[in-house]
């Protein structure tokens, strides 16, 4: 066990063995992260990272994966998603013999699954996650991975229990790379009603292809993140993420042609928004006109609501459509219900 006592400037020969011995007990997940990269990413991101030398350093591609805190995504075009579709779309059952397996205390197992190997690593990332030296550290150098997508270390119990099986909350907790422009259409949601839902990126090269999409919707739903507020952009390291969003929202509040179209604007992951403030990121020094008022979510989320209305104000004619503002955390089921209806009430 690490000391509790134990000083990140100075550390003592015994926390750095300790260290050292868990960063080498925990190595073999490098290669389980190689894995199911490659099962989530498209085949051309595939070729990429076989091809680079330089992923067997951490597994993944150390030209844009290589960062801290990367998301975890799902590529539309992945084996994984492939697979998926396919079973979808016939018995919704994979083919016997189709995936080589063994059992493992009563329950069947891909041999290629990476549950063996999580299960072998399971104490030392639970000792590793829970220790205060770890949480300090990570405290200190502004860092949020449980901002990631597909989050997980607070539940590995549970995730490497046999015959694990996502919940409705987890996989509210994932997220599909948006590529494309795509349509999902509901027809089950309500008698006679079926909803066309298309969604679009919000990366900067994405951004031209949306309003062949909008102009004859019955409402626009836009998302921002402000838990980004001292993150970059991964296209351009020197805009911050929450100007971006204004920007985005700029263009868009500029676009005549969707002047008539109700919007949902949702200021989202606010419980992250709160660990960082709570935890002594200043807002004030990333977005410089926020001034010196005070470092509270609530401060912040009233100064978020009027930037985003002033700017649409400014950008629209005085009979633009209305703009409804939500402050919301998509994993919480229940809130997002409630929003859902919102939306269904304006639309319908």
């Amino acid at each position: 066990m690490v000391s509790s006592r134990f000083n990140l400037a100075n550390p003592t020969n015994d926390d750095s063995q300790t260290f050292a011995r868990m960063r080498l007990r925990l190595t073999p997940l490098r290669s389980v992260e190689l894995s199911i990269v490659q099962s989530l990413s498209s085949p051309k991101e595939v070729a990429r990272l076989q091809s680079d030398g330089r992923s067997n350093e951490r597994g993944i591609s150390g030209s844009k994966l290589g960062r801290e805190c990367d998301d975890v995504v799902v590529h539309p075009d992945s084996i994984w998603q492939r697979l998926l579709q396919r079973c979808i779309h016939t018995t919704g059952t994979i083919e016997a013999g189709a995936l080589p397996t063994v059992e493992h205390e009563g329950v069947v197992v891909h041999t290629d699954d990476p549950f063996m190997m999580l299960e072998a690593c399971a104490a030392d990332m639970k000792q590793l996650w829970s220790c205060s030296v770890v949480r300090q550290y990570l405290k200190q150098t502004g860092t949020f991975i449980e901002e990631i997508s597909g989050f997980f270390l607070d539940d590995i119990e549970r995730i490497i229990s046999p015959g694990y099986v996502p919940t409705d909350d987890d996989i509210l907790r994932s997220r599909i790379k948006t590529i494309r422009p795509t349509e999902t259409i509901l027809r089950c949601l309500e008698s006679g009603l079926e909803w066309r839902i298309h969604d679009v990126g919000g990366a900067r090269r994405q951004r031209a292809k949306w309003a062949p999409f909008f102009d004859d919707m019955d409402s626009l739903i836009v998302i921002v993140p402000v838990s980004a507020f001292n993150q970059v952009l991964d296209e351009d390291p020197t805009v911050n993420r929450l100007q971006d969003s204004f920007e985005m929202w700029r263009e868009l509040c500029n676009t005549t042609t969707l002047h008539h179209i109700p919007v949902l604007l949702f200021l989202n992951k606010i419980d992250l928004l709160e660990k960082k403030l709570h935890a002594g990121i200043n807002f004030s020094e990333y977005l410089i006109s926020y001034r010196d008022r005070p470092n509270e979510p609530k401060s912040v989320l009233n100064y978020l609501n009027a930037r985003f209305a002033a700017i649409r104000q400014r950008s629209g004619p005085p009979d633009i459509a209305q703009c409804y503002t939500h402050h919301t955390s998509v994993v919480d089921r229940r809130t997002t219900q409630m929003i859902t209806t919102h939306i269904r009430d304006k639309v319908g």
